[in-house]
């Protein structure tokens, strides 16, 4: 009888204290947590879904669960979600998951595959900024360095976009340096900075350059480098008066924003119109804009002094800057010790710009 009792005890069926939460997101293992996390993200019930966006995005930071997750169609799923969901945060998620996926070669090339550019491009209009900026990294990391990327992101139109976005103010100011990095790289692309300079993206730039943020302001300056590459784009800087904007820029707090500035000017004045607008400035407006760069050399950064060499190499051929820059013995005597310095890169440039400025002088512009 006790032996009885004690087994009918053991085994009897005992109700649960709790009922079991269906939203709790219970780790598999081996070959079946991939499929069980996707068939989860996939959920209609969202207190599922947005858990399980959650654990893909810890467990997309392990490579072979990526692999896993590509392979079972994760990409195609995360652009339906980022670009249609009703959910706020199911899109939050999802947007983070893709730019996660992005950091990774097998990421990019499912981004790619499964045109992730075109599919989410309605979500740069997302009312949440979080949103966006989860966006706006994703595709910054799936096109910085690869082509084939690039040619997605014109494909599916993004110069005029981000331009339209920037220049209509859609876009919140701290999103904006994302914006114009995006840009950027589309510019890498022949037809992206054919469709960039159709669609006013030098004049945009141009009007960021006076924006209040720091990261604004240098990322207009870089962008608008790789725009004036164009011989259009570098006349049409001159006409809009970035010149003027751009040495004001020289003197600005930021020094990634004065070397930025610098290569901007760098790239104009390859054209006898820029050298000229310089000098006419100066006349007009009674500044010193020659001396001006000749300062900038005194600072120690190698980007920016590799930026103000260069600039100082293309009007030094005009005789009114030369003959400012001979007179300049604390110049001509930072230009020698430049000339020398372990930068080889520096040094090459600094020879350049000596040479311009004794050696081949030039008739009047």
């Amino acid at each position: 009888c006790i032996y009885l009792y004690l087994s009918m005890f053991l085994h009897e069926v005992k109700v649960s204290a709790k009922g079991r939460n269906e939203a709790r997101i219970v780790s598999a293992f081996g070959a079946s947590m991939c499929p069980k996390l996707v068939r989860e993200v996939m959920s209609h019930n969202r207190p599922v879904r947005v858990n399980a966006l959650l654990a893909l995005c810890e467990e997309l930071q392990n490579p072979a669960s990526l692999v896993g997750c590509v392979d079972l169609g994760i990409v195609s799923v995360l652009n339906a979600q980022v670009s249609a969901d009703q959910d706020p945060l199911t899109r939050l998620r999802a947007a983070k998951a893709l730019e996660i996926c992005s950091r990774n070669a097998t990421g990019v090339h499912a981004l790619l595959q499964c045109n992730t550019a075109q599919m989410i491009v309605s979500a740069l209009s997302d009312d949440e900024i979080e949103v966006r900026e989860y966006v706006y990294r994703a595709l910054i990391e799936f096109s910085t360095g690869n082509l084939s990327c690039v040619h997605a992101l014109v494909a599916a139109d993004y110069p005029a976009i981000l331009i339209n976005q920037l220049r209509t103010a859609k876009e919140k100011t701290v999103l904006q340096p994302l914006a114009l990095r995006l840009l950027h790289n589309c510019l890498y692309s022949g037809c992206g900075l054919e469709s960039a300079l159709g669609h006013s993206a030098v004049e945009t730039c141009i009007e960021l350059l006076a924006s209040i943020d720091t990261e604004v302001r240098r990322e207009a300056a870089s962008t608008l480098i790789a725009l004036c590459l164009a011989d259009v784009a570098k006349m049409l800087a001159i006409e809009c008066g970035a010149i003027e904007i751009i040495i004001e820029l020289l003197k600005d707090s930021d020094r990634l924003v004065r070397s930025a500035a610098a290569g901007a000017l760098m790239t104009i004045t390859t054209a006898d119109e820029g050298k000229q607008a310089i000098i006419s400035f100066d006349e007009i407006k009674k500044r010193n804009s020659v001396s001006l760069l000749a300062e900038l050399l005194n600072e120690k950064d190698d980007i920016l002094t590799t930026n103000t060499l260069k600039c100082i190499a293309n009007i030094a051929v005009h005789p009114k800057a030369r003959e400012i820059l001979k007179n300049k013995t604390k110049f001509i005597d930072r230009l020698t010790t430049l000339c020398i310095c372990d930068n080889a890169a520096i040094g090459k440039n600094a020879r350049i710009v000596k040479k311009a400025i004794f050696l081949c002088p030039k008739e009047a512009l």
